[in-house]
């Protein structure tokens, strides 16, 4: 006979409910507990005493603990989120607590728990060398790709702006010089060239070239009409640190190229680097007042809203962006470490969780196992939002995260609106921007989005074929083959710059010249051997791309593919049925690039059949017009 609970074992199973359903509530607190158990705050201690030999308020720590303990065993939360998660306001505070109850620290836990993981499946040990490199291999492949946001490419072209210049003010802030002696200080004069593009990037009426086209010119020894030629731009900023110790010494000119180069500003900014974030504000308003730019009275403000800040705190935030910066792998986990360490030194400062946010956020965009990055992106997001709303890199991660993971198709448009109403010269947010509109045939919006993002990365090979690539999709070839040619002439391996020009090649039914391109697609992973094979397909040799789609079919039966890849390859194929049962599962995975199957050529020979609609409809994506 089965044994009933008893009237004590339910009320303490009603007890751990409510904490639990409150967890990461750090308000929530032991008269919280009694009101909704409908008991006194003295009763409930008593009844909780006599039961267990605790407390109320050690009761809501140890579960808070225990839960935190499975989070850092099986979860992939860092230990700063999972503080969070269950209701610590201090990651320190988490730390110390947890060591005195398990005797053990949470970093230490966590460590273990993934060496016990790695260890687990001996079975696998045969192949584990040749997984692991691919996997390596594969990973930093499309963190060229994924980390492009962060680091927004390197190259660009100049011909657009000159001959679409409406007569706006526009400037570029060249790499500050590092004065101080030591090299190990590159980091922080990254960091304020960095700050000083972002407080101009506010202004509205201001054109402000994004770092990572600017930053091409730290090594080249180039005369400023040529730099100004280039970047399209009638102003310079050109700077030094000279001291980055306890204080911050900066030296700032402002040089108006056009028609004559003359200094118009040179100026010295001293002061403790605890008010780093006032010297900034100073230098972007006196450089605002020599150029005639009014700012409105919301710019001032938010250009004005300064505050202290904690030096070692800034400084590992800045080393974490430094870092998140070069594009590597490796140096991407450095980053993230560096900006965990700001946040544990300073867990109320939204910089560090901003930048979290967008280096998760961006990771996670186009993978296959995405869902970690984008938990974290969204924790660190909406930290760093409730800490500053006005922090642009946090809305736009969000934005990111939004898009292409959650598919909240009226909060993406409110954050990337956000993002861009907080620094109108966001090049990254203009350019997710498009893709937002891309799904609801807003052709306007889309394509001057896209042109925004090329505007302020003008030496951006990959925002220059992003927009080859949409207004092919708008059926505009000729513009299309001038941005992707654009693109190529900056970067010959553009991988969007190639496959546009083979698509228009197609058009032309000039096949052989289409192959040209698409052999310089990469020749590993799932999605390109997706595109290489319909390219194919258009070009006559099915045989090639039956290639592709047999190497598939065997990859599928030893490891999870992307079932979007899987089934567009399917689509082309004539597998009808087949490519439906993929497409429909890649929906319930939310494996990207699901959502964009209209803007992919692969799905064209399927969308008058019916069940195409019910895959858009599924997405709350309008459906294509009969």
């Amino acid at each position: 006979m089965e044994t009933q609970p008893s009237m004590d074992d339910l009320f303490l199973t009603r007890v751990q409910q409510i904490i639990e359903s409150n967890l990461d509530n750090e308000h929530f607190s032991v008269e919280d507990l009694a009101s909704e158990i409908g008991l006194s705050r003295s009763m409930l201690h008593r009844k909780l005493i006599k039961l267990t030999g605790i407390s109320a308020s050690e009761h809501i720590t140890n579960i808070r603990l225990n839960n935190a303990k499975s989070l850092l065993e099986h979860d992939a939360s860092t230990v700063s989120e999972t503080a969070y998660k269950v209701g610590f306001k201090s990651p320190s505070y988490f730390n110390k607590v947890f060591k005195k109850h398990f005797h053990i620290s949470p970093g230490e836990l966590k460590k273990e728990a993934i060496l016990n993981s790695q260890i687990a499946v001996p079975n696998l040990k045969t192949n584990k060398n040749h997984k692991q490199k691919h996997k390596s291999k594969a990973l930093k492949k499309k963190l060229s790709f994924i980390l492009s946001i962060i680091i927004l490419s390197s190259m660009g072209y100049y011909t657009f702006i000159t001959s679409t210049s409406t007569g706006e003010n526009s400037i570029a802030v060249l790499p500050l010089h590092n004065l101080t002696g030591d090299t190990a200080n590159d980091y922080f004069v990254d960091g304020i060239h960095d700050a000083l593009i972002g407080e101009l990037g506010q202004i509205s009426s201001l054109r402000v070239i994004s770092r990572t086209s600017t930053l091409r010119y730290k090594e080249k020894d180039l005369l400023m009409k040529d730099i100004a030629k280039e970047l399209g731009i009638e102003t310079i900023v050109e700077g030094s640190i000279i001291s980055s110790g306890d204080s911050i010494r900066i030296l700032i000119q402002l040089i108006d190229v056009y028609p004559k180069e003359r200094h118009i500003l040179s100026n010295e900014y001293y002061d403790d680097i605890s008010n780093v974030l006032k010297v900034q504000s100073t230098i972007v308003k006196e450089i605002a007042e020599e150029i005639n730019i009014k700012l409105t009275k919301e710019e001032k403000q938010q250009i004005e809203r300064t505050r202290s800040v904690n030096p070692e705190t800034y400084k590992a935030y800045l080393r974490g962006m430094y870092y998140l910066n070069k594009g590597t792998m490796a140096s991407f986990e450095t980053g993230i470490n560096y900006l965990q360490q700001a946040i544990d030194k300073d867990p109320g400062d939204p910089f560090a969780y901003a930048g979290l946010a967008l280096g998760y956020s961006t990771l996670g965009h186009g993978q296959l196992n995405s869902r970690e990055s984008f938990i974290r992106a969204k924790n660190a997001a909406d930290k760093a939002i409730k800490l500053d709303p006005t922090i642009d890199e946090a809305h736009t991660a969000l934005a990111i995260l939004l898009l292409y993971q959650d598919w909240s198709w009226p909060e993406t448009k409110k954050a990337f609106e956000q993002a861009i109403a907080n620094t109108p010269n966001n090049a990254t947010a203009h350019a997710h921007f498009a893709w937002y509109h891309i799904l609801f045939n807003n052709k306007e919006d889309c394509l001057y989005h896209a042109k925004q993002a090329a505007i302020i990365e003008p030496l951006s090979a990959s925002y220059n074929s992003w927009l080859a690539a949409l207004y092919f999709h708008y059926q505009n070839y000729d513009q299309a083959e001038i941005w992707a040619k654009k693109a190529l002439s900056l970067n010959e391996n553009t991988v969007y710059g190639n496959y546009t020009l083979g698509l228009i090649e197609i058009k032309k039914r000039d096949y052989r010249k289409a192959l040209e391109y698409i052999v310089k697609l990469p020749s590993q992973g799932v999605y390109w051997k997706t595109l290489r094979g319909y390219c194919h397909m258009k070009c006559n040799e099915r045989d090639q791309a039956l290639v592709y789609w047999n190497e598939l079919e065997a990859r599928s039966k030893e490891t999870k593919v992307n079932p979007c890849f899987h089934g567009m390859m399917a689509a082309y194929l004539g597998y009808t049925d087949q490519a439906f049962k993929l497409l429909n599962e890649a929906i319930e995975d939310k494996s990207y690039p699901i959502t964009y199957i209209n803007f992919y050529t692969c799905t064209e020979s399927i969308r008058n059949d019916p069940r195409y609609n019910a895959l858009l409809l599924k997405m709350n994506l309008p459906a294509l017009s009969k």
